[in-house]
């Protein structure tokens, strides 16, 4: 089968770690010819020197994508299309703004626009509503224009996109923490060295508003009210998004953003992980913590815990007040933070494996390739 994976669009966010795994682990699939399109984000952490001679590789950037710009992206890769002749063309997060010939199959990704019910959503101004919604509509276009399946990462998901949509393509596979977490690079610190009492949670993402990590300066706040001041929080934000959002605070370390394979030394110089996101499809944040053995603090919200299971602690969304309670209770109970990697461990059995994913991913593929062929 050739395959073209379609990376062109993405330029940043944990979308990038998802199509970096999955290329890295069709390598385990060599029956396969695999035309990857590689966009500015994959681009900085692909290593090509890796892959053997049935991977060939393409690359775009876009930019900013509006509707000009999604036209173009349509025309270019039409004309790749043309010139490659894949029998199925897979894009790890959609929407692509490309209208293939061979079927295509996509991941959906974008959680404001199908839990309506966040504490995100519900805070927003009338205005930013009608904004999101505007940007609903012409997403979920595009999705229904180019899309002939998708894959989500939860049932839940999996149930709304379904009613979104209006399709019965959907398809389950979960999420799970990038290939570069099961042999990871030993790197030079990033972190200036901590005394022995300190406490650090990480924090990877770009910044997004649903993401909440603006709470983090309240509850520093907090925290040192009810003087717990051995707690310090990492960040990998643009410098100009940490500026803007949440300034500099002696307890706040912001790294920049940093590449995916980089991400599991990071959290090795770190004791927990602490994400108070408002709304997700899946935040691989969570098996990544997992597998490094860190234990989670996140909010009380129901794709989270599906996730998470028992294996974090939660509080009430939007609350500095109960993040601060439950940060302020783990960092002074060592049999906590153990009894939660530990289960964390068995949590991580209910994903599936990077190689399991890539595998899911191709049999999608072949058989709509076969569906596609017959039907011609």
């Amino acid at each position: 089968m050739k395959v073209l994976i379609n990376t062109s669009h993405l330029r940043f966010g944990g979308a990038l770690q998802v199509a970096l795994s999955f290329i890295q682990e069709c390598r385990y699939f060599p029956q396969h010819q695999y035309h990857v399109l590689v966009g500015p984000g994959v681009a900085k952490s692909l290593r090509t020197d890796d892959f053997t001679t049935n991977f060939q590789f393409e690359y775009f950037d876009f930019g900013i994508i509006n509707l000009r710009k999604a036209i173009l992206i349509n025309k270019t890769l039409q004309s790749v299309e043309r010139r490659i002749r894949p029998d199925c063309i897979i894009t790890t997060s959609g929407p692509s703004y490309f209208r293939s010939q061979a079927p295509q199959v996509m991941g959906y990704n974008l959680g404001l626009y199908i839990y309506p019910e966040s504490p995100f959503i519900q805070s927003l101004s009338f205005w930013w509503k009608i904004r999101i919604n505007i940007k609903r509509k012409f997403h979920f276009y595009f999705f229904k224009r180019d899309a002939d399946a998708f894959i989500v990462q939860t049932d839940d998901v999996n149930t709304r996109v379904r009613k979104a949509l209006s399709t019965k393509n959907v398809v389950t596979v979960t999420n799970t923490y990038g290939s570069f977490y099961k042999n990871w690079d030993i790197m030079p610190n990033k972190l200036p060295q901590k005394a022995p009492n300190i406490f650090r949670f990480v924090t990877i993402s770009a910044y997004y508003k649903h993401k909440n990590l603006d709470i983090i300066p309240k509850v520093i706040k907090e925290l040192e009210r009810r003087n717990v001041k051995n707690v310090e929080f990492v960040l990998t934000l643009k410098p100009s998004d940490f500026d803007k959002y949440i300034h500099k605070h002696d307890r706040i370390h912001n790294l920049g953003p940093i590449r995916p394979e980089e991400c599991p030394a990071l959290y090795a110089e770190c004791d927990g992980m602490f994400l108070p996101t408002l709304a997700e499809c899946f935040s691989a944040s969570y098996p990544e913590a997992m597998i490094m053995e860190k234990p989670i603090i996140t909010t009380d919200l129901g794709f989270a815990r599906s996730i998470c299971g028992a294996a974090a602690l939660y509080y009430e969304a939007n609350d500095p007040v109960a993040a601060a309670e439950k940060i302020a209770a783990l960092i002074k109970d060592a049999c906590l933070q153990n009894k939660l990697k530990e289960i964390g461990k068995i949590q991580l059995q209910s994903f599936d494996t990077p190689r399991q994913r890539a595998r899911k991913y191709l049999e999608i593929c072949e058989g709509l390739a076969k569906s596609s062929a017959d039907f011609s």
